[in-house]
């Protein structure tokens, strides 16, 4: 079973689901690390968004686009540090992730 966490930024819960590293390391050579040498950090904030977020529906659904829509630019810059920051942490016996805020 995938780890889970649920973290609060601006008063809104996010809830993450945990992705395989060949996953992440897919995306990463896709959009961070591409042979073009052009990054695309949007491409990858929002395929690491709609990948890991699983609610609110909306934002696991619309990516970037949820955000864009409201001009929030600060929102996603801070949930994709905190889903890498997820990604990266080590899953405790058992599986489970702390609930955290931010």
């Amino acid at each position: 079973m995938a780890r889970q966490k649920t973290i609060t930024i601006e008063g809104v819960d996010y809830q993450l689901q945990s992705a395989s590293f060949s996953w992440y390391t897919n995306l990463t050579d896709l959009y961070i690390r591409p042979a073009s040498g052009r990054k695309n950090t949007a491409k990858y904030a929002d395929a690491l968004i709609r990948g890991c977020v699983i609610a609110p529906a909306e934002v696991a659904k619309r990516g970037l686009k949820f955000f864009d829509d409201q001009d929030d630019i600060a929102t996603p810059s801070e949930l994709v540090r905190e889903i890498e920051n997820f990604l990266s942490e080590r899953a405790e016996p058992g599986g489970s992730a702390e609930k955290s805020t931010a």
